[in-house]
């Protein structure tokens, strides 16, 4: 947002984000191209490398061809903006008085993101890029509805957003998620237990079989421990976060940490995959406390910067 007179909206990939994916793109074709040679053998090799060679073309054509999109909202319009790489910017004025209706759109892909759906008398539909800041929902949307003097669309849930009374991260822990914990553990114990019982009395434990009931073992605290981390449940009010969580029990552990309580909030990798954060708050205590998994670093710092704001936090606690 430039200021209250007007909002921007952008969707695309910049120039570095390009030449990374392309320089990728040639690599891999360039790795493949050599082992097209085994494809008239039928070779596995061969088909491996034509794969390799397509999937190299398609990320260079997504480098090259992939468009970026602008919004321009002001008093009295949208100014859309499209160009291609290489390529010239389309421009295209929508006036207030040419839009009929707005609505707000919730989708959910590798990140939850909410846009704008924008119908003309012209019955041309038109789909805006994500707005930006994913706990600001409420506030961008009647922003852009009072530039271009429509009414306020209906409002899509958000728990993240910071009109919220309250922000929510994760989903609570009901009464059926704690039974199925309950039993997946009791499972566990029984399929670990029985058969290193039975080997053991009847003489029969081995070395092989030892090895293998701990590799179960391991396999087990990993499961638990994921399940466990994947069930957090955070409440944000002003002032402090009430958190929940499976205990391993299978109770429910509650606790509520004030701001007097927090050292610092910072961003950390929630797992395998590159585009899934934590957030992780350190007490004075030293103890660490990760929230559920968010996906999209943008989305992560917002929620971040939020709870910051409403824990009343210096901002250098929360880099």
């Amino acid at each position: 947002m430039a200021d209250e007179n007007e909002i921007r909206l952008r969707k695309g990939t910049t120039l570095n984000e390009r030449l990374v994916l392309a320089g990728i793109a040639v690599v891999l074709c360039l790795i493949a191209l050599p082992g097209l040679a085994h494809l008239a053998n039928d070779q596995w090799l061969g088909i491996a490398a034509l794969f390799a060679l397509l999937f190299g073309c398609l990320l260079l054509g997504a480098a090259l061809f992939d468009r970026n999109v602008v919004w321009i909202v002001t008093p009295g319009g949208i100014l859309i903006g499209e160009q291609r790489p290489f390529g010239k910017v389309h421009r295209r004025l929508i006036r207030d008085d040419e839009i009929t209706g707005m609505r707000l759109r919730k989708s959910i892909g590798k990140s939850v993101e909410f846009t704008l759906v924008v119908e003309t008398e012209a019955k041309d539909t038109l789909t805006s890029p994500p707005l930006p800041d994913v706990t600001q929902v409420q506030r961008t949307t009647l922003q852009i509805a009072r530039l271009l003097q429509l009414p306020a669309p209906d409002l899509v849930e958000n728990p993240l957003d910071a009109a919220n009374a309250r922000i929510r991260l994760g989903k609570p822990i009901g009464s059926r998620r704690v039974q199925a914990y309950r039993a997946l553990l009791v499972l566990l114990a029984g399929s670990l237990s029985l058969p290193f019982i039975y080997a053991l009395w009847s003489g029969k434990l081995s070395a092989l079989g030892i090895a293998v009931w701990s590799l179960g073992a391991i396999m087990a605290f990993v499961l638990i421990r994921y399940l466990r981390r994947t069930s957090a449940f955070w409440i944000v009010h002003d002032g402090a976060i009430q958190f929940e969580r499976l205990s391993l029990k299978g109770t429910i552990e509650r606790a509520t940490v004030g701001a007097d309580n927090v050292e610092r909030i910072d961003i950390e990798s929630g797992g395998r995959r590159g585009s899934h954060y934590v957030i992780a708050i350190r007490l004075h205590t030293g103890k660490k406390i990760r929230s559920p998994v968010l996906v999209g670093k943008e989305q992560t710092r917002a929620v971040q910067a939020e709870i910051v704001r409403r824990l009343g936090l210096n901002p250098w606690d929360g880099r």
